[in-house]
């Protein structure tokens, strides 16, 4: 039985997030990913070992299933395991975005020691994100750590100590927009207190 080829919508969404990573500077060099797992199967696209964002092609995309068993001939991202415990989490999460957003990954070293209140009018930063802790990159570790704050309904976003950031939603681009949001949060308020530091001699 011949295989039934993949939408071409799905790739050109594929390719389209993928690029935008770049261009919206939410991750650099071959950093990060993306993936999303195809409507009624348990079968995943995932970027491609070793493969700019920006550079992504086609031939680029690894296919594999949410047991993370190779489909096709393209080796997955070295991230693959964190993108499918991410995606087994919670039921509604069909897509999955891990970047090295700059603004994001740094407001996750200062985000639990702010002073109460100072997140008031940052409800996506003070209540939809999570940290996890510092495990090594591609290990199962560092997939279930991230992974396991998915599990609550609320949150969209793990900040990973000295790593980046994943975010997760219903399709690509629900997640990229929740990153996008994200970090635009985050470098307002990075930009807010060091005014005020430099202004009126606040300190985080």
């Amino acid at each position: 039985m011949r295989k039934k080829p993949l939408s071409k919508k799905l790739i050109e969404d594929f390719l389209e997030i993928s690029h935008r990573l770049r261009q919206r500077k939410l991750t650099f060099g071959g950093g990060g990913g993306i993936s999303m797992q195809i409507p009624a199967s348990r079968k995943v696209l995932i970027k491609g070992w070793e493969v700019a964002s920006e550079d992504a092609r086609k031939k680029d995309i690894s296919l594999v299933d949410l047991d993370g068993k190779q489909l096709n001939r393209v080796k997955p991202c070295l991230e693959t395991p964190l993108h499918l415990e991410a995606l087994k989490a919670r039921e509604d999460i069909r897509a999955v975005i891990h970047a090295h957003s700059p603004y994001l990954t740094s407001f996750g070293k200062v985000k639990d020691r702010l002073p109460k209140g100072w997140l008031k009018n940052y409800p996506f930063l003070s209540l939809s994100t999570a940290f996890a802790p510092y495990a090594d990159p591609g290990s199962k570790e560092l997939a279930h750590l991230v992974a396991k704050p998915f599990r609550q309904e609320e949150i969209i976003c793990v900040i990973m100590e000295d790593h980046g950031v994943t975010v997760v939603g219903p399709d690509l681009f629900k997640a990229y927009y929740r990153l996008d949001i994200l970090e635009g949060m985050a470098k307002t308020f990075i930009i807010t207190k060091s005014i005020q530091r430099t202004i009126i001699g606040k300190i985080i």
